[in-house]
């Protein structure tokens, strides 16, 4: 297999990854509802968006260790950043977002490359907090969606409280005895208290997803470096890539 044909794969590959990324950050948007509403509904958001941080971090991971030149990796980024964007929505958000996803991807590449030479013997583990870095921002990606998503809702329908908390207040009235009629009027309150700081209320249920959600990344952030070990052993295997042995020159003080 010549190297252009390798090179065109895991090009392909961090494409992809970008562009499943850019449909979750979509279904996060529009389902945004589902955060208020614990569910079978929800734990599939989440198990996509977390497939979807794999999958970058896994061929971000392929491409920053064996896309050479280092404008061959940066191009393959730029192209996940485009297919993101592209696959989100078209938009100055989505755009901003996107350069975002590039800035951070093409620095994590650096760093991978500059690690890997400064190590003796390449490791997968080397990467462990470029990626967790990496993670980390992603995460704040896809909260950068759930904020826009509610944002945009709350900015053409006005604030309203979620049905599962009009629920709960609801069965805690009536417990208390209270007819339903000033059980809608003291919801109503609430939104009319609620509604002159609407604007905030994004970014505060942001913040608090971004917090916990951030903190279980980091503690899973083993996985994508598992499966790049796992991979890596396939394509050395399978003769895809190939040990390399160099000698370099090493620097060091001495008394002699």
């Amino acid at each position: 297999m010549g190297s252009v044909l390798k090179t065109s794969i895991f090009v392909v590959l961090l494409v992809g990854a970008g562009c499943f990324l850019g449909l979750v950050l979509g279904m996060i948007g529009e389902n945004y509802e589902t955060l208020f509403s614990p569910s079978i509904n929800l734990l599939y958001l989440g198990l996509w968006f977390f497939g979807a941080l794999v999958a970058v971090a896994v061929t971000a991971g392929l491409a920053a260790v064996l896309l050479r030149p280092f404008s061959v990796c940066a191009v393959a980024f730029a192209l996940s950043a485009l297919g993101m964007f592209a696959t989100w929505e078209l938009s100055a958000v989505s755009g901003i977002v996107a350069a975002i996803y590039l800035a951070v991807g093409l620095l994590f590449a650096w760093s991978v490359t500059r690690e890997i030479k400064s190590r003796v013997k390449f490791s997968v583990w080397h990467m462990m907090r470029s990626q967790v870095i990496l993670l980390v921002v992603l995460t704040a990606i896809g909260c950068t969606s759930l904020y826009f998503g509610y944002a945009d809702q709350i900015r053409s329908e006005g604030f309203t409280l979620p049905t599962v908390i009009t629920d709960v207040i609801t069965d805690a009235l009536e417990e208390q005895g209270m007819p339903p009629t000033q059980i809608e009027e003291f919801e109503q309150q609430i939104e009319d208290t609620i509604a002159p700081y609407e604007r905030y209320v994004p970014m505060g249920v942001t913040a608090i997803v971004f917090m916990p959600l951030t903190s279980i990344v980091i503690f899973l952030s083993w996985i994508p470096i598992l499966i790049l070990a796992f991979v890596f052993l396939l394509l050395t295997r399978f003769g895809v890539v190939e040990e390399v042995t160099e000698a370099v020159e090493v620097t060091r003080l001495s008394m002699e």
